[in-house]
């Protein structure tokens, strides 16, 4: 619980940063942060609230600058969804109702890419962050990107969101 509160208000500074919501049309607007794995299983995995919540905040800002200079899309509502391996690997998953064009996602998941990772010590560390792009609302149902759905079908039993992504970086 500890680890949550102290990444919830340090990420309280986002809205110092610029990247609070600012109106209705805004580009890019942060709703929350969904932390994808027990709380106990992040803590074994990484050194702390502050790296996490300056990973955050760094993805936030990356995102919004990318949106502020794309032209403006189509109300989009879902998530930014963020695994990062021990050895500093990471994937980037849009999760977007409507699903963005390739010409929006493929750009701001590389401007995404570009944000120096934070370290994990063993495993990888998972995270999601809401944020409605172009005035579209918050998302309501939990992330779900169709490259998990795919490799939840394939592993033929109900696997844990760590244990999932690893075997995505393994290509299974």
């Amino acid at each position: 619980m500890r680890l949550l509160l102290s990444v919830l208000l340090l990420l309280a500074g986002i809205a110092l940063a610029g990247i609070a919501p600012a109106s209705a049309a805004a580009p890019y607007t942060v709703d929350s942060i969904m932390l994808l794995q027990p709380q106990e299983a992040l803590q074994e995995r990484i050194d702390g609230a502050e790296p996490l919540a300056a990973y955050i905040k760094a993805l936030n800002a990356a995102a919004q600058e990318h949106l502020r200079q794309a032209a403006p899309g189509a109300p989009a509502s879902g998530y930014i969804v963020v695994a990062v391996r021990a050895d500093g690997a990471r994937k980037i998953w849009l999760d977007y109702a409507p699903a963005l064009p390739a010409a929006v996602s493929g750009p701001l998941r590389a401007a995404l890419e570009r944000v120096a990772p934070m370290r994990v010590r063993t495993g990888a560390a998972v995270f999601a962050i809401n944020a409605s792009l172009w005035g579209g609302a918050r998302a309501s149902a939990p992330p779900s990107p169709e490259e998990w759905r795919r490799a939840a079908g394939r592993a033929g039993e109900p696997v844990e969101v760590e244990d999932l992504v690893l075997r995505i970086f393994d290509g299974r």
